[in-house]
């Protein structure tokens, strides 16, 4: 869908902004449909149609190497601004708070940072309307966990100590092995038994 520039004055005056601070330059980024790397002067997308929208994004690192996908769903209003950083620990969303004087001091200045933002990508926006026509923001309210995260991958994590895997107790072990004893002992470790113990990590959504 291309729009013309009386189309597009429109959009930067009532169309929402996404305000995405620190975003590394050659990360994968993307809404709704469409997704790029990111370049060195990047700082968010302007003109967002309201309505439900998925931001999502995927560090890359020196080696090209992409991480699995994150991101998460909101529902922009007509004219709201969105401020979101990185967080280089998490490499993702920051769980910093931002707060309400940097927000209005960013919308003050949207004009400035213009030239830093990426327009939506208006040739996906029917084809992401008919998909999502019918969700509610209560739907997602409902179905998007406390954290807000939306990931493509299972995220595992060692086990906490009480429950890492112990050796055998000494009482359990032969107390002078000979040759049967330890064939026996050795026929009842199976390969789970040489691996960590790794645990899903609770709070974000897989798809």
């Amino acid at each position: 869908m291309e729009i013309d520039q009386a189309t597009a004055r429109k959009f930067f005056r009532e169309g929402a902004f996404l305000i995405f601070l620190g975003v590394p330059e050659g990360t994968e980024f993307g809404i709704d449909l469409k997704s790029w790397n990111t370049g060195e002067k990047f700082r968010g997308v302007k003109m967002i149609p309201p309505g439900l929208h998925y931001v999502f994004y995927s560090s890359v690192s020196n080696t090209g190497d992409v991480a699995p996908r994150c991101g998460f769903f909101h529902n922009f209003k007509k004219g709201e601004l969105l401020v979101k950083k990185w967080s280089k620990l998490h490499e993702g969303v920051s769980s910093e708070i931002i707060s309400e004087a940097e927000v209005v001091g960013l919308k003050e200045n949207i004009q400035a940072l213009d030239q830093f933002l990426g327009p939506y990508p208006f040739n996906v926006w029917e084809k992401w309307k008919s998909l999502t026509s019918d969700i509610s923001e209560e739907l997602v309210k409902g179905l998007i966990p406390m954290c807000g995260e939306v990931r493509s991958a299972l995220e595992l994590e060692p086990c906490t100590d009480a429950n890492r895997p112990r050796g055998r107790k000494i009482s359990e072990l032969p107390s002078s092995p000979d040759l049967q004893s330890t064939k026996k002992l050795r026929s009842s470790l199976t390969e789970d038994d040489f691996l960590p113990r790794l645990e899903a990590r609770e709070g974000p959504v897989r798809f």
